[in-house]
C-alpha cells in the first residue's frame, strides 16, 4: 500500500489514498511481522516554506509503512561506524520498541536495505524484538542508495550525518518539568528511573528539583546546571526557603561556578552548626542562662580566669556550678571540629560584670585602671588597641577554620573522583618522584599507619598498623592493575599521606609538602577554595588568594551581583508563598 502526503491530514492521520482517515487503535503487539502493511498519510506542516519546491505534487507517494521482522533487514553502507548499543538505549528499545520508522530502501533482489536507523535496527536484533516499523522509500527495486551514483551517494551521506547532526536534545529543564508531570501522575522517583531508563541517581536529582518551586524557577530565570539546581534544592526545607542561602549558591554558579561545590559545603555546615547551637542554646535558655554573642562579648571575662573573690586562694579557677548563681553568668556557644572533622558543641562560661560581682583575677590582676593621662592612660590605649586586634584576628582564624573544615569535604570528594579514574595525569610522575625523593615525615607516617587517608579515598578499608602484619588492601589491588592503573595507586598512596597530613594549621604555617600538595591538585583541576589559596607561597599564590576567607554570604555582595539578588528575592518569596498557602492548605 503506498503513502501519500495529504496536506487536509494532520501527521497523526492514517488513511489509505482511496478511503476516508481512520485510526488503527491495535496494540503494536498484535501486529504480524511478516510486512504487515501499515497505511496512512505522512505530512509535515501544511504550509510550505517560501523557497519550496512547490513543483511537487502533494499526491506524491512518500513510500510504505510495514512492521518488519528486524533479522530480515540489510545494513547499507552508513557514516556511523560506533553504532553505541549502550545499556540504557537496548533497555528501552527492549521495553518500547522502535517508535521512529526505520528508512529503507530495496534492492534489486527485493531485500529492504537501511538508510537511516542502523542504531535501532541492530538495538532491535539485539532485545529480540519481533518486529519494527520501517518505512520504505519509493522507487523500484535496485534504486539502492548504495549504488556508485555520485549524487545519491552524497544525498546518503548528506541526510545520514543531518539525520543526527541536527537533533536537539531535551534541555534539562523539560525533563525536571516532565518528571514533574509523571510524578503528578502518580509515578514514584523509582518508577520514572525504570520506565524512562534514566540512572536512579539522575532522576533523584531531577525529581528534588521538581519538588521544589523555588530549585524549578531558578533553573527557569539562570543558566544553571542540574547538580547546582539540586544543591539549591537542599535549602528549600519545610519550613520554607533559606533565602540567604540561595542568593549566595545563585550568584556563584553564575560568577564563580568553580566555587561552587565551595559555597555549598559551606552553607551545609553552617546550616548543620545553627542547629546544634540552637538546640544547645534552647537548653541553657531553658536553665536561665544568658547567652552572649561569641564575637560580641563586651566586658565579659571568661570565668576560667576568675577566682570568686579576694579571700579565694590564688590560683583557684572559678567553675561553672559554683558561678551559676552569679547575676552576671552567661555564656556563649560555638561548633568546632577536631582532628576527626566532626562537630562539637562547645559551651564558654563567662561573667558579665566581673568586677561588680567582687570576682578578681585568678593569678591577681596586673592591667592599670588609669584612663585621664600620663603613662598609665597611653598602655590602657595601647592594651584595647591590642584587644581589638586581637578579637579581629580571632573573628579571622575561627572563619578560616570553619572554611577550611568545609573545603575539606570537598577536597576529597573531588580525591575519590580523581583516584577512580583509569590513569594518572601524564605529569603525575615527576610528582610521584620528588615525593619519594624527598621521603618526608608526612609519607612516612602514612606508611608505618598502613596508608588509612589513601584506603579511604579509594573505597577500601584500612586494615591499621603496618605492625599488625596483615596484607594492606592497596597492595591487594596491585596484583591485577594495570600498569596505567598501577601509577594512578601509588599518587593514592602519596595523594592520601598528604592529605591526612593538612588541618587547620596549614593555612596559616605550610610546610614544604602542604605547598607542593596544594600545587599539584590545583594543576590538576581541583578549584583551590580561597582559604586553601592561602597554603600556597607568594610565588604560587593564585590571583584570588585573599587574607581572608570570605563566606558565602560575600559573594553576594560582589560587583555586579545586586541585580542578581533582587531576582532571586523575587523567586524566593514567591517560593515562600507558595510553602504558606500549602501549609495553610494542610
Amino acid at each position: 500500500m503506498t503513502l501519500t502526503a495529504n496536506p487536509d491530514q494532520t501527521i497523526t492521520a492514517i488513511a489509505r489514498v482511496d478511503e476516508p482517515p481512520a485510526i488503527d487503535d491495535r496494540p503494536a503487539s498484535d501486529s504480524t511481522a511478516d510486512a504487515a502493511t501499515t497505511a496512512g498519510a505522512v505530512t509535515g506542516d501544511a504550509r510550505e516554506p517560501a523557497d519550496a519546491d512547490t513543483s511537487t505534487s502533494h499526491d506524491e507517494p512518500v513510500g510504505e509503512l510495514l512492521r518488519i521482522d528486524p533479522r530480515t533487514l540489510v545494513i547499507g553502507a552508513n557514516v556511523r561506524r560506533d553504532v553505541a548499543l549502550d545499556k540504557p538505549f537496548l533497555r528501552s528499545i527492549a521495553d518500547r520498541g522502535v517508535r521512529e520508522p526505520i528508512i529503507a530502501r530495496r534492492d534489486d533482489h527485493g531485500a529492504l536495505v537501511v538508510r537511516k536507523g542502523k542504531r535501532r535496527s541492530l538495538a532491535a536484533v539485539e532485545t529480540g524484538r519481533p518486529t519494527v516499523p520501517v518505512l520504505v522509500e519509493p522507487g523500484q527495486p535496485g534504486d539502492d542508495p548504495d549504488a556508485e551514483d555520485r549524487g545519491e551517494v552524497i544525498d546518503r551521506i548528506v541526510d545520514q550525518l543531518e539525520e543526527n547532526q541536527h537533533r536537539a536534545g531535551t534541555c534539562e529543564v523539560d525533563e525536571v518539568r516532565a518528571h514533574q508531570q509523571l510524578l503528578d501522575l502518580g509515578l514514584t522517583a523509582g518508577q520514572i528511573a525504570r520506565r524512562t531508563h534514566v540512572p536512579t541517581a539522575r532522576v533523584k536529582q531531577t525529581t528534588t528539583v521538581a519538588r521544589s518551586e523555588l530549585a524549578a524557577a531558578a533553573m527557569e530565570r539562570y543558566d544553571l546546571t542540574l547538580d547546582q539546581v539540586a544543591v539549591i534544592a537542599e535549602f528549600d526545607g519545610l519550613n520554607g526557603p533559606d533565602v540567604e542561602a540561595v542568593k549566595a549558591l545563585t550568584v556563584t554558579a553564575a560568577k564563580e561556578p568553580a566555587q561552587f561545590a565551595h559555597v555549598a559545603q559551606r552553607l551545609r555546615d553552617q546550616r548543620a552548626d545553627a542547629g546544634q547551637v540552637a538546640d544547645k542554646v534552647a537548653q541553657l535558655t531553658g536553665q536561665g542562662v544568658r547567652v552572649l554573642d561569641p564575637d560580641d562579648t563586651g566586658i565579659a571575662a571568661h570565668i576560667s580566669g576568675l577566682r570568686l573573690d579576694a579571700q579565694t586562694p590564688s590560683g583557684t579557677e572559678l567553675d561553672p556550678v559554683t558561678h551559676s548563681g552569679c547575676p552576671g553568668h552567661a555564656a556563649t556557644v560555638e561548633v568546632h571540629r577536631g582532628w576527626d572533622r566532626e562537630p562539637q558543641v562547645k559551651v564558654v562560661h563567662w561573667c558579665n560584670a566581673p568586677d561588680e560581682h567582687g570576682h578578681v583575677a585568678r593569678w591577681g590582676r596586673v592591667a592599670p585602671t588609669g584612663s585621664d593621662g600620663g603613662d598609665d592612660g597611653e598602655v590602657a590605649r595601647e592594651l584595647a588597641q591590642a584587644a581589638g586586634q586581637a578579637k579581629a584576628e580571632r573573628r579571622r582564624v575561627i572563619s578560616n577554620n570553619k572554611s577550611w573544615d568545609s573545603a575539606a569535604t570537598v577536597r576529597r570528594d573531588w580525591l575519590r573522583g580523581f583516584l577512580s579514574r583509569r590513569s594518572a595525569p601524564r605529569d603525575a610522575l615527576p610528582f610521584i618522584a620528588s615525593t619519594l625523593a624527598r621521603a618526608g615525615h608526612d609519607l612516612r607516617r602514612a606508611m608505618e599507619s598502613g596508608h588509612p587517608t589513601a584506603c579511604e579515598l579509594l573505597g577500601l578499608t584500612a586494615t591499621g598498623s603496618v605492625y599488625v602484619g596483615r596484607t594492606n588492601p592497596i597492595e591487594s589491588l596491585t596484583a591485577t592493575a594495570t600498569p596505567a592503573r598501577a601509577t594512578q595507586l601509588i599518587l593514592a598512596v602519596l595523594l592520601g599521606a598528604a592529605e591526612d597530613a593538612t588541618g587547620r594549621q596549614s593555612w596559616r604555617n605550610p610546610t614544604r609538602e602542604n605547598r607542593s600538595y596544594f600545587t599539584a591538585l590545583r594543576d590538576w583541576g581541583y578549584p583551590l577554595s580561597p582559604v586553601e589559596q592561602l597554603v600556597l607561597s607568594d610565588d604560587d599564590a593564585t590571583p584570588s588568594g585573599a587574607a581572608d576567607t570570605p563566606t558565602p554570604t560575600d559573594s553576594v555582595r560582589a560587583e555586579g551581583g545586586s541585580q542578581d539578588r533582587a531576582d532571586i528575592e523575587v523567586i524566593a518569596e514567591d517560593g515562600m508563598t507558595a510553602a504558606d498557602e500549602t501549609s495553610t492548605a494542610v
